[in-house]
C-alpha cells in the first residue's frame, strides 16, 4: 500500500521540475492530473527559495495571472491577482489587500533536494 501523503491530489515525492528551470524572480506554471482532476499550480522563485501555490484567487477562483508566468506585481514584493488587484505575501500566500483581504492562496508544501523541486 502506498503511504505517501496526498496534497491537493499531488503525491508526495513527485518532482515538479528543476530549480534551474525557473529564472530568479520568475514563475513556472504546471498542470498536474490525478485521476479525473487537473491541478493548475505555479512555482514562484525568489533567489534560492521557491513557493508553490494553486493558481486560483480565493475571491473568485480565477487564475491569478493574465500573462503566462506573470504572478508578481511591479515591485516584485507581492503576488497579485490580475483580475481584481488583490495582493498576497509571497512566503505564505496571505492576502494583505483587495477583495479577499485576510484569505490565503492554497499553498503546496515543497522542498528543493539535489536541485529538484519536490512535493513534500
Amino acid at each position: 500500500m502506498d503511504h505517501r501523503k496526498i496534497f491537493f491530489g499531488l503525491v508526495s515525492g513527485v518532482t515538479l521540475c528543476k530549480l534551474e528551470d525557473i529564472d530568479d524572480g520568475s514563475a513556472k506554471e504546471l498542470s498536474y492530473s490525478a485521476g479525473d482532476e487537473i491541478y493548475n499550480i505555479f512555482l514562484q522563485r525568489k533567489g534560492d527559495d521557491v513557493f508553490a501555490y494553486n493558481n486560483a484567487c480565493p475571491h473568485t477562483g480565477a487564475p491569478l495571472n493574465m500573462e503566462l508566468g506573470q504572478f508578481m506585481e511591479k515591485s516584485g514584493t507581492y503576488l497579485m491577482c490580475h483580475t481584481h488587484g488583490a495582493l498576497f505575501q509571497l512566503d505564505d500566500g496571505f492576502c494583505v489587500a483587495g477583495p479577499c483581504n485576510g484569505a490565503s492562496l492554497e499553498k503546496f508544501d515543497i522542498m528543493i533536494k539535489s536541485g529538484n523541486i519536490i512535493i513534500v
